[in-house]
């Protein structure tokens, strides 16, 4: 009777081939699965800049014309009628802009006129375009 530890087996070496190239096959898909995280979370950020520049934009644009509403009776958009595209200034309203009109609401009881001011802040980047509106409601 012979002993296992005898008897002579010829090992070709398959099995280790065939580990290294699961291996290899799992690394390159994990590698693909954090490239495309990484992607998605450069587009979030870019999509974050540019959002928040649209946004104070429009509030920039807002505040301008409420301060022509209050201090002037023949400028801004509520004494016009008129909708107005200002072009920002600065380094963070690079390529933005903000679009500004004004709705006559009705009147209060005592005669005094309400309006809303809506103001479209739009910037671009590339292929990127976002904006973001802000409404006021303005008492006279």
């Amino acid at each position: 009777m012979m002993h296992l530890s005898t008897i002579r087996r010829k090992q070709s070496g398959s099995g280790l081939l065939l580990v290294v190239f699961i291996i290899v096959v799992l690394v390159g898909f994990v590698a693909i699965v954090a490239n495309r995280n990484q992607e998605r979370s450069s587009d979030q950020f870019i999509a974050s800049i540019i959002g928040t520049r649209a946004e104070m934009a429009a509030r920039s644009a807002a505040q301008v014309e409420l301060s022509r509403f209050y201090q002037t009776t023949t400028e801004g958009s509520c004494h016009s009628s008129s909708t107005q595209t200002m072009t920002l200034q600065g380094n963070g309203f690079y390529q933005c802009s903000a679009t500004v009109s004004c709705l006559d609401v009705g009147q209060l009881d005592d005669g005094r006129n309400i309006f809303q001011l809506t103001s479209i802040g739009l910037c671009n980047l590339g292929d990127w375009q976002l904006q973001r509106v802000i409404k006021v409601g303005l008492k006279q």
